[in-house]
């Protein structure tokens, strides 16, 4: 067993921080800090749509709950790096304290269970829009509770076998002593390189496949330019966890080869810094690609597939309204061509929103214009509901006592309609 009195140089109590690791300790824990406060925010206004949800709607959304569990682990990931700012404090890493305990424990859960989460949003997100499949609720809560057990049973492992001696120096933070190769391995490392290839490889599976449904004419044209637009927008949830945990991990896996290859202190500050970004990047994506998810006024139905991504940059589709444009007949070889039916006088000209615009009489004093359209109902899409709740908010009484707008009458309709049957 590990004994603090044998600690080498590399795992004893760093007396003194150098000064230029004092800028690279500053930016890993103001970026913790800024990832520590932002995944707090969200938690906390996703808990209260979740129980606003359940006591309105008596229903909750999946995708939903599955952000919820990766703020948490983002949390503790962003918390082990905050608590960097105790050493710069003191000017010194002190092992034998709470402190070192703590740190080396939230490094150990909160960077295993954001791979979790990651992962697991990339298989529901493939099970979702490409398989059509959701866990019934009694499987996907059990599911939760397994993961979460699966991560904090692994994270324990080496606390049972070497208690709170497990955790030193490493670098310029606490974790797990650098003698634990296979321990480092196997309780962390394996895992976090299985779910960055893991995820990878989903939205790698699942940008193909819609590719491959766009050129087959599986969607409209209209949803096909949204869903080539989403398509590309995948591909950054995975990028992203890559970038925020590769470095760390590499430098951790070229350490276990022997000290000569062992990284410098500022080369680790670099590699936290990136990997502390996770929650802050993790919130802004999210928040941004499935906004419609997070801020809905009502719980948003689980089997809304592609239709739950928010492309920004693409405009979406008027879903509302019409149009009609009349050309007139022009003679000579460049005008517009027509079907002419000589027996009525009848000429229709084709239009590209599937209306008709008849001529009748051509060629006497008085021309009739006749203007066919077709109405097409479709069910009520995601942007449509949050179009109709905008609306609402807009004339909703102020104050406990308040009065609706008196121009609200047509919005309370809207909120009935909005309401589901």
């Amino acid at each position: 067993m590990l004994a603090f009195e044998h600690l080498d140089r590399d795992s004893d109590t760093l007396p003194t921080l150098a000064p230029h690791i004092h800028l690279w300790l500053r930016a890993v824990v103001v970026l913790g800090f800024l990832s520590f406060l932002s995944s707090l925010t969200l938690l906390v206004v996703l808990a209260f749509k979740l129980l606003q949800w359940q006591i309105k709607s008596k229903r909750t959304n999946q995708f939903v709950i599955l952000i919820f569990n990766l703020l948490w682990a983002d949390i503790q990931q962003s918390l082990a790096f905050l608590l960097n700012v105790e050493w710069l404090r003191l000017d010194s890493v002190v092992v034998r304290t709470p402190i070192c305990f703590a740190q080396g424990w939230l490094v150990s859960t909160g960077d295993l269970g954001s791979g979790v989460w990651c992962f697991v949003i990339g298989l529901h997100t493939f099970a979702s829009v490409i398989l059509d499949y959701r866990l019934s609720f009694r499987a996907f809560f059990i599911t939760i509770i397994a993961l979460w057990t699966f991560v904090y049973g692994v994270s324990s492992i080496g606390v049972g076998m070497y208690s709170s001696e497990i955790y030193v120096r490493s670098g310029v933070w606490c974790w797990i002593h650098h003698d634990l190769k296979d321990l480092r391995l196997w309780t962390h490392y394996i895992w976090i390189f299985v779910f960055e290839f893991g995820n990878v490889i989903i939205y790698a599976v699942i940008y193909t496949i819609l590719l491959k449904r766009i050129r087959s004419g599986y969607y409209t044209a209209i949803e096909a330019k949204r869903v080539k637009a989403i398509s590309n927008l995948m591909v950054v949830y995975p990028v992203v966890y890559v970038i925020c945990t590769l470095p760390l991990a590499t430098a951790r896996m070229s350490a276990m080869r022997g000290s000569a290859h062992a990284p410098s202190l500022a080369r680790l500050c670099l590699a936290g810094a990136m990997i502390t970004s996770n929650g802050w990047l993790d919130v802004l994506l999210y928040t941004v690609t499935r906004r419609i998810m997070i801020f809905s006024d009502e719980p948003p139905p689980d089997n809304n597939g592609i239709d739950t991504f928010s492309a920004f940059w693409v405009e979406p589709p008027k879903r509302f309204g019409a149009a009609c444009t009349i050309e007139g007949a022009s003679s000579g070889r460049n005008a517009p061509s027509s079907r002419r039916k000589p027996s009525n006088g009848l000429i229709t000209m084709a239009s590209e929103n599937d209306s008709a615009l008849d001529l009748c009489g051509l060629g006497s004093n008085d021309i009739k214009l006749v203007t066919t359209t077709h109405v097409v109902s479709e069910p009520a899409q995601p942007e449509d509901y949050e179009e109709m709740a905008a609306e609402v908010r807009k004339y909703r009484p102020r104050t406990p006592v308040g009065r609706w707008s008196e121009d609200s009458s047509n919005v309370k309709d809207m909120e009935l309609a909005h309401i589901p049957n």
